[in-house]
């Protein structure tokens, strides 16, 4: 948790959870957080004035599989020795009500603030992210450690844009005398074998990675469930949803690798960490060579398109990032009469022309769609017109797959937004008949 929360979450819990007393040579100065089985406070050495985290179990937690996990975090304490590490400094379990650990205290936000589609962060800096993850996960297997609970809300991201890698209470430890906890990890980053609980190795933290780089570029999950149960049979049976219908415009490779390292066969997904850095490493080099698309000034323009009026902020960037953004010089051609179509476009800037046999139809601007016919029937239906820019334009383009896969919220404001057009349309093209006969 950042420093800038430390007081404002301890005026909160003041009211529920009055701050504890010094615990041995810490003094107890802040209240960090409030988990389901702990608390972390916010504490300075006595005498050397350096600032820590204590992480304090609840004594009412203090048996069963809470204590198991507390366990299994205490047993590393001074284990782990690596920068994008959370360091455990030590461990006390004397009774039930001083149970706690003293940890590396980490200026910064949990990447959990940067996985909803409207926080999303730059790509380039969500794949060093995700590089300084795998390395500590590499050094973690080296030392006989499988995270097995990856996720966004254990990863701490600094100011300085280093990485800190949290929350060792699930791990899976070799060589411990530790008892080993089964059915460990969050449902929503959990491999198959995981939740199977079969087959549980290094490639389960690989495939965890995997489902938090696919929510840092898209800001949803790997699946659409409504509860558990659907989630679990999506995660062991059926394939995950493709990157590129959540967010359109990303690097190949990166989509590649996501993709790899999502495999539920675990001869398909990355065999080891080398193995995905490598691929990392030269994605990385292609993404900072690219010319990506400027996010911001594409959303700005969504902002203020009539299209878009009865969207939520979080809405507009579920749709840029799964459509394409489009740019048309003058009489440069977005539809062709006789095509198969696939796609349809909403217009930011500019207009264009719809013909028929070189006959005008329509004259449609901005704010409005074009083509949307092809993504609400079934099949691959033929267009029936011709539509052609008239000046610059600026579109996005939103394929008949990537409208399937937005969120229902999306899905209606996109129905609605759809039949405003239609109503539109036929307002004008009854007006134009009723001009040509003469009413």
């Amino acid at each position: 948790m950042p420093a800038s929360d430390i007081e404002k979450t301890s005026k909160l819990n003041a009211r529920n959870a009055p701050l504890i007393e010094d615990l041995k040579n810490y003094k107890i100065t802040g209240v960090l957080g409030k988990g389901a089985t702990s608390d972390v406070y916010l504490a300075t050495d006595i005498n050397t004035k350096q600032r820590f985290a204590i992480k304090k179990m609840r004594p009412e937690c203090s048996i069963g599989m809470q204590h198991k996990m507390f366990a299994v975090e205490a047993s590393l304490c001074g284990k782990l020795k690596h920068p994008n590490i959370v360091s455990l400094i030590e461990a006390n379990r004397t009774d039930a009500d001083n149970t706690y650990i003293v940890m590396e205290y980490v200026e910064g936000e949990s990447l959990d603030k940067f996985a909803e589609p409207d926080k999303l962060l730059p790509v380039d800096k969500v794949m060093d992210i995700v590089r300084q993850v795998a390395e500590a996960l590499n050094y973690a297997l080296q030392m006989g450690v499988i995270h097995r609970d990856v996720k966004p809300a254990n990863i701490i991201l600094r100011v300085d844009g280093q990485v800190k890698l949290a929350d060792f209470g699930c791990a899976l430890l070799f060589n411990s005398d530790t008892t080993q906890i089964a059915g460990a990890g969050s449902l929503s980053y959990m491999s198959p074998e995981q939740i199977s609980g079969t087959g549980v190795n290094h490639q389960t933290d690989i495939y965890s990675l995997g489902a938090v780089l696919y929510r840092l570029l898209t800001g949803h999950n790997t699946f659409n469930a409504t509860d558990n149960y659907a989630a679990i049979n999506q995660i062991v049976n059926h394939p995950h949803i493709p990157v590129e219908m959540r967010r359109a415009g990303l690097p190949k490779e990166l989509i590649r690798i996501t993709d790899r390292a999502l495999q539920k066969c675990l001869e398909d997904r990355y065999q080891d960490w080398k193995e995905f850095l490598s691929d990392l490493y030269a994605a990385t080099g292609a993404c900072r060579a690219a010319n990506l698309t400027d996010e911001q000034a594409m959303f700005d323009l969504m902002s203020h398109c009539l299209f878009f009026k009865d969207f939520l902020t979080v809405e507009i960037w579920e749709v840029l990032r799964a459509s394409q953004p489009r740019t048309f010089s003058h009489n440069e051609q977005l539809i062709r009469d006789g095509e198969h179509g696939f796609s349809f476009y909403i217009l930011l800037k500019g207009s264009v022309v719809v013909t028929k046999q070189n006959r005008m139809l329509n004259l449609i601007q901005a704010g409005d769609c074009i083509g949307e016919n092809a993504c609400l029937y079934k099949g691959s239906p033929i267009r029936g017109a011709s539509v052609a820019a008239q000046g610059e334009v600026i579109a996005l383009e939103v394929s008949k797959e990537r409208l399937e896969a937005f969120s229902k919220d999306v899905g209606i404001r996109m129905d609605r937004a759809f039949l405003r057009s239609l109503n539109d349309k036929l307002s004008i093209a009854n007006a134009r008949l009723l001009q040509l006969i003469g009413i």
